[in-house]
């Protein structure tokens, strides 16, 4: 009776002592996700183009500091151009890009801190495009008929992803002078 106490109180403490060695301290606790953690959960039917594996390969090849592009669903080619901790872009066919950013709200919406937001570009006449907007938790799920209380600077990225279809735009007709 004595040696089963006896082994019962060490497996308690090897078992309290293992707990509290996995416990964090708010230092080693993980910061906020950045938009390379949340791309790669992100679902395939937000993209259909691409499969998961062609999205880990995009931020290889990006990492690996290579052109960072694959063979999509539909057998043509989808390149990744830009990538950063908060923001990304994607050429997924002559007619179709995707920008994606990530943002910290300044005010969480009840418990949301940060939201994704993803863009589509559809070209038109290879000039400029027609862009939709959707916002999502860094969980992808869609966050619809929400007001999100974006700060200035948040509102400028968003602005400037409006305007790079006019300015370029308005490039291709001063080029073609």
């Amino acid at each position: 009776m004595k040696t089963k106490l006896f082994a019962l109180g060490l497996w308690l403490m090897a078992f309290t002592s293992q707990a509290s060695a996995q416990q964090q301290t708010p230092d080693s606790c993980p910061l906020t996700p950045s938009l390379k953690d949340v791309f790669k959960q992100m679902p395939d039917s937000l993209m259909p183009y691409l499969t998961q594996n062609d999205r880990l390969d995009f931020i290889d090849f990006i990492d690996s500091d290579m052109k960072a592009e694959v063979t999509n669903r539909l057998s043509g080619n989808s390149e990744m151009t830009a990538l950063t901790d908060d923001s990304l872009s994607i050429r997924m066919s002559d007619a179709l890009r995707v920008d994606m950013l990530l943002m910290t709200l300044d005010e969480p919406l009840d418990s949301i801190t940060q939201v994704v937001v993803f863009a589509e570009t559809f070209i038109v006449d290879s000039i400029y495009g027609n862009t939709s907007y959707h916002v999502f938790t860094t969980d992808w799920q869609p966050l619809t008929n929400v007001s999100i209380p974006w700060n200035e600077a948040q509102q400028k990225r968003l602005n400037a992803l409006r305007l790079q279809n006019i300015l370029k735009r308005d490039e291709d007709i001063l080029n073609n002078r």
